[in-house]
């Protein structure tokens, strides 16, 4: 038996195991939680007054896998045999080693890393050692660019280069017993404008290029569209709901990504019969009512640098918002960040930390909701950073199971 499958059995004999039913239990419509990246992002199946403990889950940065693994990023990124061996042997890693809710499917994504929608659009991406995929400095628009209002994405050197075969030997590595996920459009209309204008440019020409900046928001918006049902003929499957990952929201004022950013998301999330996931890097507090007005989001992430959860949390009641019950608000995965609340802190820090969340959630009303440790990479050693990263999963649950946390 070569090394893949004998990884791929074990994979599978963990995917059929107890554990992993009772972890698959605690989520709605699981078979959503892996779509367009490597993390598992799922929705809680019961409400917190159900009198059940809300998930809990735990992720890494792939450079942990480079400390624990010996992992080469580059490779992971470029050579399919290789990355599946280590998405398997990593994915089982952490299916042992944390206690945690996050299950494992026999979904395998092909991702590309942020880089994927730009790099479609013709922006450069460079494979560096030790790195994820980067793009290369300068940007491919300025407002004397002619933007297509069509692209053959079936032509598209990106996909039929690099994407389309690394898909195809990943499947058939995989075999018939698992579903290879050919590569999503996950980034929202800001993410993709940004990094093929330039963070700085396309600030700039919010403010004194208005009609550049519209102009290239809805090409970006169309290409997403247009690449979601090329990939639906391309790969027989039916357009299902998208995820909107933004980057960085909060370098735009409330008002300015109502104006320019929120309809175009709905535009998508409408296309797409529904948003599963929206995400954005940055403090997302200010932003939180504008974002809960768009309508048919499954899971709202409230990030890291959301160190004030409580702020955020108010956000999800605001005036105007869709749906005034909390059974009928999105669902929000609280990210916890891994460096300041595990690593550097003590276990009654860590534990006071997860007691001001639920304290948050509850003063909000906010019923179903995920508490996620996210972005560990290496601080104490890679094999001290999983102790520290298993045992803040250990609490968290301590914290819910106290007859009064808060």
């Amino acid at each position: 038996m070569s090394d893949i499958n004998r990884l791929l059995d074990e994979y599978g004999k963990l995917c059929d195991s107890a554990e992993n039913a009772r972890r698959l239990a605690l989520w709605d419509r699981p078979e959503r939680g892996i779509r367009a990246e490597t993390q598992w992002h799922g929705v809680p199946r019961h409400a917190a007054s159900s009198g059940a403990l809300m998930p809990v889950t735990a992720e890494c940065l792939e450079k942990m896998w480079v400390s624990v693994l010996g992992m080469d990023i580059r490779r992971f990124y470029t050579d399919p045999d290789y990355s599946l061996e280590y998405f398997l042997t990593y994915k089982m890693l952490k299916f042992r080693r944390f206690r945690d809710d996050t299950p494992l499917t026999r979904d395998i994504p092909v991702c590309f890393g942020v880089t994927h929608e730009a790099g479609m659009l013709g922006q450069k991406v460079l494979f560096m050692e030790g790195e994820e995929p980067q793009f290369g400095k300068d940007p491919i628009v300025d407002e004397d660019s002619v933007l297509p209002s069509r692209i053959d994405f079936s032509r598209n050197p990106y996909l039929v280069d690099m994407a389309i075969p690394f898909h195809r030997r990943v499947k058939s590595l995989a075999g018939s017993g698992f579903r290879v996920i050919f590569p999503h459009w996950y980034r929202g209309p800001q993410g993709v404008a940004l990094y093929i204008r330039g963070f700085q440019n396309f600030a700039v020409d919010m403010y004194v290029n208005e009609d550049f900046a519209r102009r290239l928001l809805r090409y970006v918006t169309d290409a997403g569209k247009q690449y979601a049902a090329w990939r639906a003929e391309f790969t027989g499957e039916a357009l299902e709901p998208c995820d909107l990952f933004n980057d960085d929201i909060p370098l735009m004022s409330p008002d300015n990504y109502a104006e320019f950013f929120r309809e175009l998301e709905q535009e998508l999330i409408d296309f797409h019969g529904g948003c599963w996931y929206w995400h954005s890097c940055g403090d997302l507090t200010r932003h939180v009512p504008e974002v809960r007005r768009l309508r048919g989001i499954s899971l709202i992430d409230f990030g890291v640098t959301m160190e004030d959860k409580a702020e955020g949390l108010k956000g999800m009641s605001a005036d105007g918002v869709d749906g005034a019950a909390p059974e009928s608000w999105p669902a929000v995965e609280l990210r916890v960040m891994a460096k300041r609340h595990i690593q550097e802190a003590s276990e009654e820090e860590q534990k006071e930390y997860v007691r001001s969340i639920l304290r948050a959630c509850r003063a909000s009303r906010v019923e179903r909701y995920v508490i996620r440790s996210s972005g560990m990479s290496i601080l104490l050693g890679g094999e001290r950073d999983l102790d520290s990263l298993a045992r803040w999963v250990d609490l968290a649950r301590e914290v819910q199971a106290e007859k009064d946390p808060g």
